[in-house]
Order: structure tokens, then sequence, then C-alpha cells
């Protein structure tokens, strides 16, 4: 069963074990917490009184004690996925250090070497997980939340913490430390668990022996230890006790000063610098009070602590005999999120919990399937599309399904120089393809606002905002034979506060959405349109409050399959006001071509133009050819040879033409002219 409580939080954050460790988050995460909710820090020193009373007795229920544990691997497909193999030296790691068993305690200094305890706690990886199937106490998720944030909302894949300690294992971590939790019954459910960068679990892969104790020091506070000088996070600082009668009032320490008494609390009294809670680098002990503590919190029902070690909790963890023949748990990523119709993409497995050895690939939108472990679909249908992977051993099989594609619309599906207004055409179809995010709002149609006429498309901003980047596709344009090219649009956008940095940015794409050139990229005030904060839900941008962005685009022409993306990031932090987009316009000129000179004393007025045109030529080279073109480069009408000798030639009757783009074409001994005309 999974918690999701938005509960505020008390943790600690803690990096030890080198002089050359990231920074400890308890401060910040504290700090956090204080300034949210100002009657944290009166339970906060409350829960630390009743922690120090807890060291005074001792109730010691069984031999050892057995915990149950499940490791949450979070991770973008980097060196942030750790083995199994780095996961299991981590809980040997922990085994090793609470039970005493560490060869390094030749080490201790002798006024702490009767003091140094076997904690009697052992750590074994689940068996059983929280639905009753088989697993090997890792999960795998390919998840932008391996880039961790101290928030409620990132424990999503928390398993019940009166039956498992949770360890969160990502890629980075935003208090620039290496690991925090939280103590006892300070937080909510779904929040009880360590969070660690993966360079800090255990000592193999991707960490090393000087981090492998980093989760050591962790599951010390998750076992309701605070740090020997107590609760802050800044050793050397001032004298502080821990609540554990044999551990000395110290400062703390950062490094290893094993022979020196110099700046100790208490003259003649040498303090556990060798303490797993302590901040330098030589820890080799827990010491017999911090056992009884420890102790003490595996039979307090604060945090369900006194539910882990049970025989029955062991027998449904699968820790007290455990459970084999597991099957796997499907899981992938996609090489790139965006194809285009009769584009293939290819598709990593990463599957976890146990060896797989069939795979199969399938798409609703893809011609075809595949069976190897790294598949590849070619898809021939336009939209959103779903990608299911089943992976089987002989155990059984398990089988997800991703909306991880968007699949672009063909070639010739864009008609340019006619402006997407958004009017008639439902939105998205199969041209015009939006993503969707998992949570928030999308790209949809609006229709009781426009920048033109009463239609657009928009992003609710205000009341639903994405939980990440949406986006819209274009249809292909055939740019093949422009001779000039400019991509227009319409947006509005307003910021709720000033402290809002959402963003807009346009791209183009020439090889079906394999690599993206930016055209457009603006955020926060330079991408407001009003002028002014808008706290309010801005839902009707009045016509001063659109504006019109305009590009070339001919570097592009000579592609038959040029897509652009619109795509809306909100601010995380700060979530802002709506966007709109409308009037989404690719002008072309094609099959034209100017050859020779470059007619200077050719000038074609006025433009635009209503019912009459005049070309003039003030030069001595005479004009032997006069053509005007639609925008399907269609021939609507010539000058007759015998007016082209005139200084000035006058294009009439064109009232019966429909206003748009059209193209004059004039030629003279010297060359060819192109002139793009507007009619009115």
């Amino acid at each position: 069963m999974k918690f999701f409580l938005k509960t505020l939080f008390i943790a600690t954050a803690c990096s030890v074990y080198s002089q050359n460790q990231p920074g400890c988050g308890f401060n910040y995460a504290q700090e956090e917490l204080f300034r949210q909710d100002p009657s944290a820090r009166q339970r906060f020193e409350k829960l630390m009184k009743d922690a120090e009373a807890q060291g005074q007795y001792k109730t010691n229920q069984v031999a050892t004690y057995t915990i149950p544990v499940v490791f949450h691997v979070l991770h973008k497909g980097g060196i942030e996925n750790i083995s199994d193999a780095q996961i299991h030296s981590a809980i040997a790691i922990l085994n090793r250090d609470f039970q005493k068993l560490n060869s390094d305690t030749t080490q201790i200094v002798t006024a702490f070497k009767n003091l140094a305890a076997d904690c009697s706690i052992q750590f074994s990886l689940a068996t059983i997980d929280e639905n009753g199937q088989c697993t090997n106490g890792i999960t795998r998720h390919y998840d932008n939340k391996t880039d961790w944030t101290v928030t409620a909302s990132n424990y999503i894949y928390t398993w019940d913490p009166t039956k498992y300690l949770n360890i969160y294992v990502v890629k980075t971590l935003q208090s620039g430390a290496a690991a925090y939790t939280y103590l006892p019954g300070s937080t909510g459910a779904s929040m009880d668990a360590i969070v660690t960068l993966h360079q800090y679990v255990g000592s193999s892969g991707t960490s090393s022996s000087g981090n492998s104790r980093t989760l050591t020091h962790e599951v010390g506070h998750w076992l309701n230890l605070q740090h020997v000088w107590g609760s802050t996070n800044n050793p050397g600082v001032a004298c502080g006790d821990d609540g554990v009668s044999d551990t000395p009032i110290t400062k703390g320490h950062s490094w290893c000063n094993l022979g020196s008494s110099s700046g100790n609390c208490t003259s003649g009294v040498t303090e556990n610098i060798q303490n797993y809670m302590e901040y330098a680098y030589c820890s080799r002990m827990f010491t017999i009070g911090q056992r009884t503590r420890m102790h003490n919190a595996l039979n307090s029902s604060i945090g369900g602590r006194d539910n882990l070690w049970t025989m029955n909790n062991l027998n449904n963890t699968g820790v007290l005999n455990p459970v084999s023949g597991c099957f796997p748990k499907a899981e992938f990523i996609a090489t790139n999120s965006v194809t285009c119709v009769g584009g293939s993409l290819l598709f990593t497995d990463l599957s976890y919990n146990a060896p797989v050895t069939s795979w199969v690939w399938t798409s609703t939108l893809a011609a075809n399937s595949s069976t190897v472990q790294n598949g590849s679909l070619t898809f021939t249908a336009s939209g959103l599309a779903p990608v299911k992977l089943v992976a089987a051993n002989i155990n059984g099989s398990d089988s997800i399904t991703k909306a991880v594609v968007t699949v672009m619309a063909g070639s010739g599906t864009g008609t340019t120089n006619i402006m997407q207004g958004f009017e008639t055409d439902p939105f998205p179809n199969n041209n015009w393809v939006a993503t969707q995010p998992m949570f928030g709002s999308a790209f949809v149609l609006n229709t009781s606002t426009g920048a033109s006429g009463t239609n657009c498309v928009w992003v609710n901003n205000y009341f639903d905002n994405p939980n990440g980047p949406v986006a819209f596709f274009t249809p292909a344009y055939n740019l093949q034979n422009s001779l000039s090219s400019d991509l227009a649009f319409k947006y509005a956008y307003a910021q709720q506060n000033a402290m809002n940095d959402d963003n807009l940015k346009v791209s183009v794409s020439v090889n079906c959405g394999a690599s993206w050139t930016v055209l457009f990229n603006k955020s926060g005030a330079a991408l407001s349109t009003t002028g002014t904060l808008v706290t309010s839900n801005f839902l009707n941008p009045q016509p001063t409050q659109w504006k019109q962005e305009s590009f070339n685009i001919l570097a592009y022409s000579g592609s038959s399959q040029v897509y652009f993306k619109f795509e809306f990031t909100p601010d995380a932090s700060s979530p802002g006001n709506n966007i709109f987009i409308d009037d989404i316009l690719i002008d072309q000129t094609v099959g034209l071509k100017e050859t020779g000179a470059a007619l200077k004393n050719i000038s074609v007025y006025p433009n635009p133009f209503d019912q009459v045109l005049t070309i003039r030529n003030s030069g001595t080279d005479k004009i032997t050819s006069v053509k005007l073109f639609d925008v399907s480069m269609r021939q609507i009408t010539s000058i007759a040879t015998e007016q082209l000798t005139a200084q000035e030639i006058k294009i009439t009757d064109l009232v019966k033409y429909n206003p748009g783009v059209y193209f004059a074409e004039i030629k003279t001994g010297e060359g060819s002219k192109v002139i793009k005309l507007i009619k009115q």
C-alpha cells in the first residue's frame, strides 16, 4: 500500500566519513519546515525532549532485531541506476556495522573500547513486496525525480514504512547533501524513508569504501539517534548533548584528531570522535547507550518501528522464509520521444526484479512488433503512441504501457500560406498533435477567445498547472522549392507574480524530430504580453495583449518535411498564468526564381494592393514578361507584349481575386525578379 500524505517534516540530512563530502541538508529542510509551519518548531522541540527520555530505559524484546529493506532506485538510464551487487554490498555493510563485525574496531581508542556495542540489528532485503508478490527487494524507476528535491510529492514509491525500511537512491540532491532522513514520527508515512545519492550506497560500483558508511549514519537517525553534539547540523560550533549518557558532550568533529584533546568541551574527557553519528571520517562504533536508544525506538509504536521486526511482518515480507522464483517487473525507455509517420524508434529494456528471457514490444500506432530485448517499432499513424512491453521468464510475466512517443503527421500534411487560426478543425487532431502531461493541463482548444476569430489553443496554467513541459507539433511543411520562408504566430501570456518563470519555446526539425533547433525562447517577464501582473485567472486576452512573432526560416528551405514544436514549460516553484497561441502561418515563395542582376530599377506598388497594381521600370533594360501567380503557383494573369514598352505598366481588374498572397514574376534581358504581394 502506498502513502501520499502532504505532511510537513523534520529531517536530518548528513554527509559523513570524508573531508571532501558534500554539505549536509538538515538546516535547509528544517528551516523550510519552520517557514511553512511556525508551530513546527514547538513540535520539533517536544520530539527532542521525548527522545532524550527514551535513552533512560531499555526494552529488549528479541536477541536480534531484523528489519526488512527495500531500495527504490530512481534513474534516467545513467550510472545512478546502480547494480544489484552494489546494493547487496550496502546491506552487508549495514549488518557488519550494526553487529560490530567490522574489523576496524581494533582501532577504537582505549577510552571507548568497552563502550563499542553490538547493536543486534540485522537488515535483510525483502522477498515479498507490498502486493504479496515475489521481489528481490529492489525497485527501479525511470524518473526525473532522480534529480531530487526535498518535497513530499517525490515520495511516490514508498512501501508501507511500518513493514519496510525504504531507501531511495537518486542522482542529485537539491540540498547538496549526500543523504538525509527523518526521525521516527516526525513526518508522514510516505516520507518515512532514507534518500541517498547513488555514490554513497555500499562500497562497490559507483561508491567507495570512504563513502560506504553514510547509510550506517542515516539508519542511526532513522532509529532515533541524533548527532553526538545534538540536533543541529553544524559540528564544531557549540558544545551539545545527544541525550545518550555514554557519548560525552562535544562540539562535534569534521576530522579525526584522535590524539588531541584541544577544543574538547570538558577538560580531561575524551570525546567520541569515532562514533558513527559524528562527521569525522574515522567512524568505527555505536555506544551501548546508542544501542539502547535504537532498541527503544524499535519497541515504540512511533513511526510503526515496533511492527518491523515482528514474526508476522518478517513472514509477510519474505525475510523469515525467503521466496525465490520471481518474475520480472517490466520497465523501459525510448531512445527518442518524437518521430513522424514512417519513422522508427528503438526502445531500451530496463526490466528488473528477475532475469528476463523473452520480450514483446507492440504499439497500436506501429506496423510491427518486436521480440528482441531492445526492440524497434515503425510507426504508421500519427498521435500519442502507447508502447507496451511484456517481459517474461519461466516464473511469469509483467507488462507496462507508456505513452512515451509522439508521432508527428507525415509528408504533405501542412499547407503553407494558409493561416492556422483553429477556427474550423478540431484540436488536437491527426495533423496537429499535442502531448499530455502526467498531471495537469495540456494544450487544448479554446473556443472563447482568439487573436482573430473566436478560437485559439491554450494551457490552463492558473488552475491546472502541468507537472512538466507540454507541447504541440505542427504538420509537415514542404519547403523543398522555397525561395523565401517565414514562420509567424501570435501569443498572449500573463505573469501571476514577478517570480513566475514560465517558458515558451518554439523549435524546428527537418529530421522527423530526431533533433530540434530553437527559434524562439522567452521566459517570465520577457514572455509577458500584458505589461503588468495579472493575479486573477487570465482568461480573455484583449487585442493589445496579443503579440506577434515572426522568423525567417529560409535556412530550412530544401527540406520536404519541416516540423515546428511549440513547448510550454511551467515554473515548478512558482505556478504562473495561462498562455494562448493563435494564427500560425508558414509563409513561403515557391517555384519562381530570380536570376541575373537584382533589377533594382523595377518597382511594384501599392503593396498591399486592392484593384490596381503599377509596375515601374526606371532603367533602360526592357521588360519582356510580367505574370501574376496565386499561392499555389497557378498563373492568374499576364501582360500583353505591346504593353511592356511603357515605363509604367498597370495591371487592372484585380477586384475579382480573393484577398491573400500573390506573386509577380517580372523578366528583363538582365534576368528575372519575384515580388510577394498582398491583396487586401
